[in-house]
């Protein structure tokens, strides 16, 4: 029961979290804003924002305490700063939002129903892959160790350098901090709530594509539904859909299906509303975001971005365009070439001093 209670306070507070961080950005009183966009391009700002204070503390060679002693404090602040200045708004939007469900009992019992059978689904499974004991155990040895990243998670061996393809990757050290603030297993943060987490945001970013698409809600619901199935019945090895259900927690997961799908929203909104709400400091978050979720990011969305926002140059013959998705597509790829240079050997990060 004490479990329960930890996962689903733990939950509650990372969308309110997110919320926080999002609102910052779109909430304004009086205004029109979308409260699933806020939350989701909230979550990718947070770990953005967790990313400038994570390098500096492993670059440096300090504990995790240390980390965790600087960051909460950074939370808890914009989260009563942002109810400071939207808590107004946040209760106009609820009011509004129990208004539309009261409206439309059913038809929310049964996007209710499609996210509560996934988060059981994926909960509920056993995953046995490489990656995801990886995920589990460097959390695990994170927080046994007080450090961050420094030691192997499979073999508890001090490495002697950082492996880039995880350094810039600071989502699993958040799973971390949050293991340590709490007290909370890393297997239950890693496969409990970051997969429930993970999976509503997913479906919340198919609500909003289907709103983009129809105007009907019986049609949004068939729509979120009719990519169940689609999930469901295309679990492969060379699909999304494979790590939505069965390795959500992964960061490959978040990208392939949250950031992915986020992109696609955005562009939609771009192309087809004339003022978005910081439609484009949306899109550059998602993208700078993502980078700090899994190095998959900066290989995926600069393709994306280029195959959406390019033919969408000329179609509108908007050449402002350009200097825009450029900026979007920068972080991507200067974190490939950095790559690409550490693999060269041009440059080592080391996980001690020298």
């Amino acid at each position: 029961m004490i479990l329960f209670l930890q996962v689903f306070c733990s939950i509650i507070a990372y969308l309110l979290i997110y919320l926080s961080f999002g609102s910052l950005l779109f909430c304004r009183r009086g205004k029109n804003w979308s409260l699933g966009l806020t939350i989701v391009v909230g979550f990718f700002l947070y770990y953005s924002c967790f990313f400038f204070c994570a390098v500096p503390i492993m670059i440096r060679f300090r504990p995790l305490s240390m980390l965790t002693k600087i960051w909460m404090p950074i939370v808890l602040a914009v989260v009563l700063l942002s109810g400071f200045l939207n808590g107004k708004a946040w209760f106009e939007k609820a009011k509004k939002e129990l208004g539309k469900i009261k409206q439309n009992r059913l038809l929310v019992c049964v996007l209710l129903a499609i996210v509560v059978l996934q988060i059981v689904l994926v909960t509920k499974s056993y995953n046995f892959t490489l990656d995801a004991a990886y995920y589990v155990a460097s959390v695990s040895t994170n927080v046994e160790t007080n450090m961050i990243n420094v030691y192997d998670p499979f073999t508890g061996a001090w490495l002697d350098h950082y492996e880039m393809r995880y350094f810039f990757a600071t989502y699993s050290v958040m799973d971390a901090v949050w293991c340590q603030f709490t007290g909370i297993p890393a297997l239950i943060q890693t496969k409990t709530i970051m997969a429930a987490i993970v999976i509503m945001l997913t479906n919340i970013i198919y609500y909003l594509i289907s709103g983009v698409l129809f105007q009907n809600k019986k049609s949004r619901v068939l729509m979120v539904f009719l990519v169940l199935v689609l999930n469901m019945m295309f679990v492969t090895m060379y699909t999304s859909s494979q790590f939505l259900l069965t390795r959500t927690y992964e960061g490959k997961a978040i990208i392939g299906n949250l950031s992915v799908f986020a992109v696609l929203l955005l562009f939609m909104k771009l192309m087809t509303e004339k003022n978005v709400n910081c439609g484009w400091i949306s899109l550059f978050i998602v993208c700078f975001g993502s980078m700090t979720i899994s190095f998959s990011a900066n290989m995926l969305l600069p393709v994306e971005l280029t195959v959406l926002f390019l033919p969408m140059m000329f179609m509108k013959k908007d050449f402002r365009i350009f200097p825009k998705y450029a900026a979007c597509v920068l972080p991507g790829l200067l974190m490939a070439v950095m790559f690409v240079a550490y693999v060269k050997g041009y440059f080592v990060l080391y996980t001690y001093p020298r």
